[in-house]
């Protein structure tokens, strides 16, 4: 029996059914009541899931503890003209056995079963986002993806998904690698096979690794209506692909027939559009082709009218600009790597993000980088297109990193990972045929800044007109944002090289291999070729360039313990082709034992300037060739000897009569003391030394003690102001260390130290004669270097004397006491630095000094002996 229903019930019962329709064509989640099984419901794996509070926010998270293909589903009949948001992030390394679908269409709740539908890939084994059509359950990739490798960290891969599909099956993705409201287009396809649905999920396919477990985390699931367009597409950029070949980007996809009307573009000058076609894959991609072809060195201005999006929007005097380069190849140094941003963590000003600078040195060639390599240890990416212009700069990073460092200057994205250690990174570009055009192998010691070395600041080139890249072109960067990303470096200086290198030190590691040092970086090719003489003559078997700058020579002929040799090298050159000078002979020996009093402490700075190094001086009195490999530095406290550290595992020889220099800085003391003999320098860590007084502890490499010098405050001239950043010299190497009288201040004259030369007080011990003897006879203790210091020398013809010296005025009076009864040698000598008992300089004149001694028969000898003591007129 058919029924009549009223005009009222008929409208509340669509509006009904309307309401229900709507509700299962749309729906957002945010998970924010912790509950995903209402509003919306969702079905599928439901122990496998949990909502999880995440830094503050409730996401829907994995909860599988193994392996594990499961899901969850929600209804949803919404496909034309939809939009689908979602945030995702795995936080592992995923893998073709560690992904996630979300499944923007499914004719099925179970998304586990053969459903017909379209779902986002996230992850897989090219690391990237990509949407599949499901034929059945069977993938089929419909080709919109983004680039390999976007989905790229071990640790976290936050993401904003946003795909559209018209009501004609035209689809859009787009991603927002970090999360951060910056959308990049993958591009745009056409696929109609299905066009309904009835549900949205996601399928997690989860390996046995244990860094997924847990680790998968969605939230902010949007699905509705794609909002009303009333934006006119904008011109993005403009790409030169050839001479007659333009590639535009425009900000969303644009429709067929009108971007491919050639009235819909002028290009100035003289030029126009002879065909003009929509890309077949990107719709936001059109390929402009010229009538005529472009000029070297010309810019072209692209104007577009009338070209409309989907939804009808022209756009309007849209106007992008190109310049047309024939690109130049390039030769080694034409680009170098110029700016490393290594740690950028602690932020100083910069993002934080690793990126690698390059700089075109030239005044006249321009560089296309396609198909350029980078690699920086690991294997090796390709560069993308980039030109890179006379003068210019651009940057290489991580695609994520890209946004934020185009504030900067040009930034762009190898295939690969930019990943950088923060020292002992390996960064190399070869052009396309594999031409290595610069290579760096940079470490933190470089920053000469070890605040600055923690993080936030770049390595900067120094002179990047230099193909030398080693440390000493290299420092911390003084830019007030920690560096200079897209501009000139803050420490940029030419600093044309047309010094010749040297040859400055002879490392025997055996009988039958040396190592040669030059004083800066050299040419590897030379000195494969170089030529080594030696006298007397020895035979090398093979010559191995090590770092920049040394070299190995292995030797045919063993060398004889005690023969000194002498090396005399030709043929090599430094980094920018400099020939080796007349610096270039050396004497070396296999190097012998060395026992106590064969090396002496010769000089000691324990309170350096500010933050400066600690050095201790060596001074090598025998006739021995004596090598420093595996000899210590140590410190006492209490008697105890402690923190004994190597200084060097090298064979650093030092010759008779030669000076060894140990310092934690060479630059500084070098900065700091003009007249530094650099070359006899060994850069080392070294044990703490306290100001004031402290004890300086020599040993060989079984530990046994060499030398010993407890130092204080108190052997410095005492008419010093300060003693910071004055060294104690050694007055004569052949008395002993524990002579108080024998240590002095380093003079002024010098700037307070002579690192790795003659000390400035030196004095020869005057040759004692039956009675004393006095050098000089007129001293000046001004602290000048000259004469400052008396040394008396005495001889007795019998041992066992006790003696007493004492200098008077000529009035009698007692002004200093040198001796009391101490028990003497036959021969000895002791120092005067003018100072009186009171601690006051002694005036200019005429001194006696007395000098008396006794043994236990009752012998007496005295001795008297006058010195005058002269000061500088003012």
């Amino acid at each position: 029996m058919a029924m009549c229903m009223s005009p009222s019930r008929l409208l509340a019962a669509a509006t009904t059914w309307l309401l229900t329709a709507f509700v299962s064509a749309q729906f957002t989640e945010d998970f924010g009541d912790g509950d995903y099984t209402a509003n919306p419901a969702w079905s599928g794996s439901g122990t496998l899931f949990i909502v999880a509070d995440d830094a503050g926010n409730q996401r829907l998270r994995s909860n599988s503890a193994g392996a594990a293909n499961y899901y969850l589903s929600t209804p949803n009949t919404s496909m034309a003209d939809t939009r689908w948001d979602i945030f995702v992030d795995l936080r592992f390394s995923t893998s073709g056995a560690n992904y996630a679908d979300l499944y923007l269409a499914s004719d099925a709740a179970d998304l586990t079963t053969g459903v017909n539908g379209y779902f986002l890939r996230f992850g897989g084994t090219a690391d990237r986002i990509e949407l599949f059509r499901s034929d059945a359950g069977t993938p089929v990739s419909t080709g919109l993806q983004s680039p390999d490798g976007v989905v790229n960290s071990s640790t976290s891969n936050p993401f904003l998904l946003r795909t559209e599909r018209s009501a004609a099956g035209v689809w859009t993705l787009q991603y927002d690698d970090g999360a951060t409201g910056t959308y990049l287009t993958a591009g745009s396809i056409t696929d109609a096979t299905f066009s309904t649905t009835t549900h949205f999920g996601v399928r997690i396919e989860q390996s046995t690794a244990g860094s997924a477990v847990n680790n998968h985390f969605f939230d902010d699931i949007s699905v509705g209506p794609i909002p009303v367009d009333l934006d006119s597409p904008d011109l993005v950029s403009a790409t030169v692909i050839s001479d007659t070949e333009i590639d535009l980007v425009f900000s969303e996809a644009v429709e067929q027939i009108t971007a491919e009307e050639e009235n819909n573009y002028s290009i100035i000058p003289f030029n126009s559009a002879a065909a003009v076609v929509r890309d077949a894959v990107d719709f936001t991609l059109v390929h402009l082709t010229l009538a005529i072809a472009m000029q070297n060195g010309n810019t072209y201005s692209i104007t577009v009218n009338g070209v409309e999006d989907a939804a009808g929007n022209p756009c309007v005097n849209e106007t992008a600009d190109v310049t047309y380069v024939i690109p130049d190849v390039a030769e080694p140094g034409d680009v170098v790597i110029n700016e490393i941003m290594a740690d950028p963590s602690p932020v100083v000003g910069l993002p934080d993000a690793e990126f690698v600078e390059l700089f075109n040195t030239t005044t006249d060639k321009t560089f296309d980088l396609a198909g350029w390599t980078y690699s920086d240890g690991g294997d090796e990416s390709t560069l993308p297109a980039a030109t890179l212009a006379p003068g210019g700069h651009i940057m290489i990073t991580s695609p994520a990193n890209i946004a934020a460092l185009s504030v900067f200057g040009a930034a762009i994205a190898p295939s690969g990972s930019v990943s950088l250690t923060n020292t002992d990174d390996p960064i190399t570009i070869k052009d396309p045929i594999g031409v290595t055009i610069d290579a760096v192998t940079y470490s933190d010691d470089w920053y000469n800044d070890a605040a600055k070395a923690a993080g936030g600041w770049t390595l900067e080139r120094i002179d990047p007109t230099t193909p030398c890249s080693s440390s000493s072109n290299w420092t911390a960067s003084n830019d007030a944002l920690g560096g200079t990303p897209g501009e000139q470096n803050s420490v940029f200086a030419i600093i044309p090289d047309v010094t010749a290198p040297t040859l400055v030190s002879v490392f025997v590691n055996s009988a039958t291999q040396i190592e040669l040092l030059f004083n800066e970086t050299m040419s590897a090719s030379s000195l494969f070729g170089g030529s080594y003489q030696f006298i007397p003559a020895l035979n090398d078997d093979l010559v191995l360039p090590l770092g920049d700058d040394r070299v190995r020579i292995d030797l045919a002929t063993p060398l004889t313990v005690g023969q000194l040799y002498t090396v005399t090298v030709s043929g090599v050159t430094d980094c920018v082709g400099n020939a080796i000078g007349t610096s270039n002979t050396l004497t070396f020996a296999l190097p012998e034992s060395a026992l106590p009093g064969d090396v002496v402490i010769n000089e000691v700075l324990y309170d350096p300037l500010g933050s400066g190094s600690d050095f201790v001086e060596l001074y090598n009195r025998s006739n021995k060739v004596l090598s420093l490999a595996g000899w210590k530095l140590a410190n006492e406290t209490g008697g105890i000897i402690g923190n004994a550290t190597v200084i060097t595992t090298a064979a650093f020889l030092l010759m008779p009569g030669e000076y060894a220099l140990i310092t934690e800085s060479a630059d500084n003391i070098a900065t700091q003391y003009l007249l530094s003999r650099t070359d006899r320098f060994v850069e080392a860590d070294m044990p703490s030394y306290n100001n004031g007084e402290g004890v300086v502890v020599l040993q060989d490499p079984a530990g046994d003690t060499l030398d010993r010098f407890a130092y204080t405050d108190d052997l410095h001239f005492e008419l010093l102001n300060s003693t910071d950043g004055v060294s104690l010299e050694r007055v004569n190497p052949d008395r002993p260390a524990s002579d108080n009288s024998n240590w002095h201040s380093a003079a002024e004259a010098v700037g307070y130290a002579t690192p790795g030369y003659l000390n400035s007080q030196y004095s020869v011990n005057p040759a004692p004669s039956g009675e004393l003897t006095i050098d000089p006879a007129v001293f000046s203790p001004d602290n000048d270097g000259f004469q400052d210091v008396l040394t008396v020398g005495y001889k007795l013809d019998e041992p066992g004397f006790t003696g007493t010296m004492i200098v008077f005025d000529v009035a009698g009076r007692e002004m200093v006491k040198l001796l009391d009864n101490e028990l003497l040698g036959t021969t000895g000598a002791v120092s005067w630095n003018g100072i009186m008992e009171s601690g006051d300089l002694a005036r200019m004149g005429p001194y006696v000094v007395v000098f008396e001694a006794f043994d236990l028969q009752g012998n007496v000898e005295r001795f008297r002996q006058t010195v005058v003591l002269a000061h500088k007129l003012n």
